[in-house]
């Protein structure tokens, strides 16, 4: 059964009785959230604190095969259904859902999968169709242009200066990772709050670029060059700031996300101001040469890391997530 965002609800009623849910999408934030959702559907919100969730992620699903399959009938001492989260699977790997689907039974644990590959997806359809059991929900990138930013600019009460504002915008959108748009967008909210003014795009850059050009930009600089002394500086100013751990590991993932575009579409295979219209040209040629130091299954697996730490983030207090990041970042030093 495959199902789309908007029509998610149909789907709720029936989550008991499927064996493997996947859920699909380029955009991480939004899958984490999802995922948890359906989650607390299925097992309730106590689940993760009576241990009826087993995790798995990235590179180790298909080297724990065996102990995911036995994952699906461990029990624990509370009562109440389990899940098994498969996080960050990769499509040559997704063979496990349908290994998960032959063995499963009624009483078992309901896997939920989280994929973020969408260039396969008609293959992949394919594969896990074949079973009515298994849930294939997609959330395609949401379709953003001028009427849609009309739409959403109204709907916070903002008035905008000219088409060229809605321009801007929408350039910013097609080329940045959908959860950093929709930070960036509640930042603009946030801004024009109590201004009645029409947003312009001065506001636009005065909002969203003076963070992400100089610090966010020069910390993930730091850590594509591996230069340590100045992370270290850098992490010191974010927080300073009160900037928060998981801001700081978003913008990093969106950096690296860049590389492996340059990466894999190559330097000067494409308009350089229209891929990447908020790194500037000296940057934008830093990028260039930090992709070349950095393989694809460097960034794959500085993905991985960053993944990992992300969930990590977000169980613990400030004090705590100072100390994951740290170690986040020395272990993507060592790849």
């Amino acid at each position: 059964m495959i199902y789309y965002r908007e029509k998610i609800k149909s789907f709720t009623d029936a989550v008991h009785s499927c064996s493997v849910i996947v859920l699909l999408s380029e955009n991480y934030n939004l899958l984490q959230k999802e995922a948890q959702k359906i989650s607390d559907t299925i097992a309730g919100p106590k689940a993760d604190d009576e241990m009826r969730i087993t995790r798995y992620f990235n590179k180790e699903i298909n080297e724990k095969k065996h102990d995911i399959l036995s994952s699906l009938r461990t029990k624990s001492f509370f009562p109440g259904r389990q899940v098994l989260f498969l996080n960050g699977l990769s499509e040559k790997d997704c063979k496990i859902i349908t290994e998960i689907d032959a063995e499963w039974q009624n009483d078992d644990a309901i896997t939920i999968v989280t994929m973020n590959e969408l260039s396969l997806i008609s293959d992949f359809k394919k594969s896990v169709t074949s079973s009515t059991r298994i849930v294939l929900i997609i959330y395609p990138r949401q379709k953003i242009d001028n009427e849609f930013l009309m739409g959403k600019l109204a709907g916070e009460g903002m008035n905008f200066d000219g088409e060229e504002v809605l321009d801007t915008i929408t350039d910013f959108a097609k080329f940045t990772p959908e959860a950093i748009f929709e930070r960036e967008f509640e930042k603009l909210t946030l801004f024009k709050l109590n201004d009645n003014k029409p947003l312009s795009v001065d506001d636009f850059f005065n909002i969203i670029s003076v963070n992400y050009e100089i610090n966010e930009l020069s910390l993930a600089v730091a850590l594509a060059e591996r230069n340590i002394v100045e992370l270290e500086k850098g992490l010191s100013a974010f927080y300073s700031q009160g900037k928060s751990p998981i801001y700081i590991l978003q913008f990093i993932f969106a950096y690296f996300y860049k590389l492996s575009l340059i990466k894999l579409h190559g330097p000067n295979s494409f308009d350089a101001k229209r891929e990447y219209p908020f790194l500037r040209s000296n940057d934008l040629e830093k990028a260039k040469i930090h992709a070349k130091k950095w393989s694809l299954d460097q960034i794959s697996r500085v993905g991985d890391a960053l993944t990992i730490s992300d969930l990590k983030l977000r169980k613990y207090s400030l004090l705590f997530q100072r100390s994951i990041l740290t170690q986040c970042f020395h272990k993507i030093l060592t790849i």
